[in-house]
C-alpha cells in the first residue's frame, strides 16, 4: 500500500521543497481461506443414523455454511451428489437440472441449500454420497458424507418399544 501525502502537481496543495518524506509504503499480507465449510444433511427434518428406515418420498435437505463473508456459496459446482440404488454396485450421479433444487447463499449469511424430493419406489437399502467444497476449494470434511438408509413401502411394524422404561405399575407399547 503506497501513501502519498501532499502529492505534487495539485494546485490546491501548497508545494513543499522536499517531497521524499511525504511518501510511505506499508506492506500487508492477505491470508487465504483455510476454514472448512459445515455440511448438514437431514431427512424430513431429522438427522438419521446409518441404516435407518425413511419415507419412500423423503424431503432431503443439504445445507452448506461457510464463515467467509466475501465469497458467497452461489455455485452448484461446489457439490457432487450420488445415490446408489438397492442391488446396484455403482452410484448414480444426481444433477441440478434434473432432480436437485439449489438455493444460493445471500451474504452476509453464507449458507446455501439443496432440496431433493425423490420418489424411491423400490424397497431396499440406498446409499447417499455427498461431496461439498467452499469457493476456496476447502472440502467440508476429510471424508465425504455417506449414509445408508432403508425404504420399506409395505406397511408393517418394524420395532416395538415399551414406554416408559423402566416402569413400576404400567407401560405402553409403541
Amino acid at each position: 500500500l503506497w501513501i502519498d501525502v501532499n502529492p505534487p502537481g495539485h494546485a490546491k496543495y501548497q508545494p513543499e521543497q522536499f517531497h521524499f518524506n511525504n511518501v510511505a509504503q506499508i506492506g500487508f499480507d492477505v491470508d487465504r481461506d483455510k476454514i472448512n465449510p459445515l455440511l448438514d444433511v437431514t431427512f424430513d427434518g431429522i438427522h438419521i443414523l446409518n441404516g435407518d428406515i425413511v419415507s419412500a418420498k423423503p424431503d432431503i435437505l443439504v445445507s452448506l455454511k461457510d464463515e467467509n463473508k466475501f465469497l458467497a456459496l452461489n455455485d452448484t459446482s461446489n457439490f457432487t451428489v450420488y445415490l446408489q440404488y438397492p442391488g446396484s454396485v455403482t452410484e448414480t450421479r444426481l444433477y441440478f437440472k434434473d432432480a436437485l433444487q439449489f438455493t444460493p447463499a445471500q451474504l452476509p449469511n453464507n449458507s446455501c441449500k439443496i432440496n431433493y424430493h425423490p420418489a424411491l419406489l423400490q424397497d431396499g437399502v440406498y446409499s447417499l454420497h455427498i461431496r461439498a467444497t467452499d469457493r476456496s476449494s476447502n472440502a467440508s470434511g476429510q471424508i465425504d458424507y455417506r449414509i445408508q438408509f432403508e425404504i420399506v413401502n409395505k406397511p408393517s411394524i418394524t420395532e416395538v418399544l415399551n414406554y416408559p422404561n423402566p416402569f413400576s405399575t404400567s407401560t405402553r407399547f409403541v
